[in-house]
């Protein structure tokens, strides 16, 4: 009896872990590199990348500034997102949590823009879980 205690114990034990380890994986949906102008651009997502619940937003490589962003869902909905936020190169992370369930996207659009030349370009990544 014990012995099948202890197993069940160290089964739940790596299920929990499975499925917290599942929770926190971030998947890249795409990414743009940013000039020193105003720029508008669209990663296409489709139905082949999955369901989400949440969005991030990585910059890297020089700071930029990212004024809105348009989520279009599967079924043509769309969610825009007011960031208006100048992310420090590298420390650009912002997690953006989608209404309801699970939610097929089709495309995300966004505006933004590069804010210092000596920096060169940076680059804006979106990730979806």
């Amino acid at each position: 009896m014990r012995r099948y205690f202890s197993f069940g114990i160290v089964a739940l034990c790596l299920l929990l872990t499975g499925l917290a380890n599942g929770a926190t994986q971030w998947e890249r949906l795409g990414e743009r590199e940013v000039d020193f102008r105003g720029d508008h651009d669209r990663i296409e997502v489709g139905r082949s990348e999955g369901r989400f619940r949440q969005l991030q937003i990585r910059v890297k490589d020089a700071p930029i500034e990212i004024s809105n962003m348009v989520v279009t869902f599967a079924n043509n909905q769309k969610l825009n997102v007011k960031i208006g936020h100048r992310f420090a190169e590298g420390t650009g992370i912002r997690v953006i949590d989608l209404p309801g369930e699970r939610r097929a996207i089709k495309s995300i659009d966004f505006n933004y823009r590069s804010i210092n030349r000596r920096e060169g370009r940076g680059t804006v990544e979106i990730y979806g879980r």
